[in-house]
Formats: structure tokens, C-alpha cells, sequence
């Protein structure tokens, strides 16, 4: 409770608009978190090389870009998921309510929230992509590289929604457990660990239920010759952005309403 004043004086005093303020100083505390570092850009750079190393060579070399494409999106999923432990202490905190005198409106908030999160996904994007360019042999024209990282960034947004959704819903104390699963689930199920075409048939009936399995599509698509743009993707990811918004203000509501006085 003794950090709340603090932050409300700062909010004061810096003359930014609440969410803006917000924003910057949420950022700037994720980015000082060493885990954060550690597993959303580290882990996956080596991930790839090693994955790389092993099977990069198939297929002229393709695979090597799928790959790079795959683990981009697994540690830029991480990152998006983050935000949502700093979330649930915020909340444990009562700084919810502090928020709710400001009048930022819920969806502000979140989108707020959202749009920190969708800067700090882009160190694991571009550090993957750095790896695959200078170590894993992808080769590719400058079109190519800027249209998979813009489509993989933009695909990303409802999976920053979906870890502000675990922020405000689920107990502090289990949010980190509930995201590791989350992750890892939507990494399996959504073919960023294995290709689609190799799973079981029943896990392959249900990948396009997930929405990291249209963020690899997405990504994958500029790197395949003659490959037709996924237009599917653009209709899933907006709709699972829309419902977790909503889904997110709900909560939002409710933990201001029950947060600590």
C-alpha cells in the first residue's frame, strides 16, 4: 500500500494524461525484469539456433526461415503474456482504484496496457529474426524480412489482450502458473513448437481454434513462394482481440470494484 501515493504523486507531477503516464512507467519496470529478459529474448534466439542447427537445412533451406518465423512468434508470446503478472500484483495492490479515480475508462486502460506490451515483444522479434539473417542462413529480400515481422507484431495484439485477461481475473499468487500454461499450450497447440502437417490428426482439427496458429501463418507467409495471403488470419485474430477486450474490461470492473481500499 505505501507504493500507491507514490505513484499518484507521480502521475501528478509529470502532467501526462493517466494513461500515458501508465503506460511508460509499466514499461519501464517490465524492461528492468531479468526473467522477462531471459526467457521471451534469450531463450528463444537460442532455441532457434539450436533448432536451426539440427534441421535448417531441409527443404533448400526453408526450414531454417519456418523455424526462425516459429520461435520469433514462441518468445515474442512470451513477452506479450507478461504484462499480465504485473497486473495481478497492481490489482492485489489497490492501485485499481486509484486508477478508477482518474476516470481512465476500462478499455483505455487495457489497451494502454496493450500497447506497452506490443514494444517490449519487439526485442524478441528482431533479435530471432537477427539470429536467423546472420547465423541461420535465411535469405530473403528486405520486403520479405519487414512484412513477417509487421505481420507477427500486428498478430501479436490479441495475445497481449489475452495475458492483461489473466492480469485481472486470476489470483495473483497463480497467474504465473496459469500464463506458463497458457504459453505452452498455445505454442503446441498453435504449431510454433512442431509443424502443423506433423501433428496427430485431432490436434491438427483443432490448431485453427488457437490464435497462434494464424500468428504463424501470418508470419510464414512472406517467405513462401507463390503462397496465398492468409486472409483467415486478419477475421480469427480481430475476433479473439474483441472478445478478450471485453472479456478484460469485465474483470478490470470487477477487480476495481473489489481491489483494497
Amino acid at each position: 500500500m505505501t507504493t500507491i501515493p507514490a505513484r499518484r504523486s507521480t502521475i501528478q507531477s509529470t502532467g501526462l494524461p493517466p494513461a500515458l503516464h501508465y503506460a511508460l512507467h509499466s514499461a519501464v519496470l517490465t524492461a528492468k525484469n531479468v526473467s522477462f529478459v531471459l526467457f521471451t529474448v534469450i531463450m528463444p534466439v537460442t532455441l532457434y539456433l539450436v533448432f536451426s542447427a539440427m534441421y535448417g537445412e531441409s527443404d533448400g533451406g526453408l526450414a531454417s526461415a519456418m523455424i526462425m518465423v516459429s520461435m520469433a512468434a514462441y518468445g515474442s508470446l512470451g513477452a506479450a503474456m507478461s504484462g499480465g503478472a504485473q497486473l495481478a500484483l497492481e490489482r492485489r495492490s489497490g492501485w485499481f482504484r486509484q486508477l478508477m479515480i482518474t476516470s481512465v475508462p476500462p478499455r483505455v486502460f487495457l489497451w494502454a496496457r496493450a500497447a506497452v506490451t506490443m514494444l517490449l515483444v519487439l526485442p524478441a522479434l528482431l533479435l530471432v529474426f537477427v539470429a536467423g539473417g546472420s547465423l541461420g542462413g535465411v535469405t530473403a529480400t528486405v520486403s520479405q524480412w519487414l512484412a513477417s515481422l509487421a505481420l507477427l507484431w500486428l498478430g501479436l495484439l490479441p495475445m497481449t489482450v489475452l495475458g492483461m485477461v489473466v492480469g485481472v481475473w486470476v489470483k495473483a499468487e497463480a497467474v504465473q502458473g496459469v500464463t506458463t500454461m497458457l504459453l505452452l499450450a498455445l505454442s503446441l497447440l498453435g504449431g510454433l513448437w512442431f509443424p502443423v502437417e506433423a501433428m496427430p490428426p485431432a490436434m491438427k482439427a483443432v490448431a485453427p481454434l488457437f490464435p497462434t496458429y494464424w500468428l504463424g501463418e501470418l508470419g510464414r507467409f512472406p517467405f513462401l513462394p507463390d503462397a496465398i495471403f492468409p486472409s483467415g488470419a486478419i477475421l480469427a485474430l480481430a475476433a479473439w482481440s474483441l472478445v478478450l477486450t471485453v472479456v478484460g474490461a469485465l474483470g478490470y470492473r470487477r477487480a476495481a470494484a473489489t481491489s483494497k481500499r
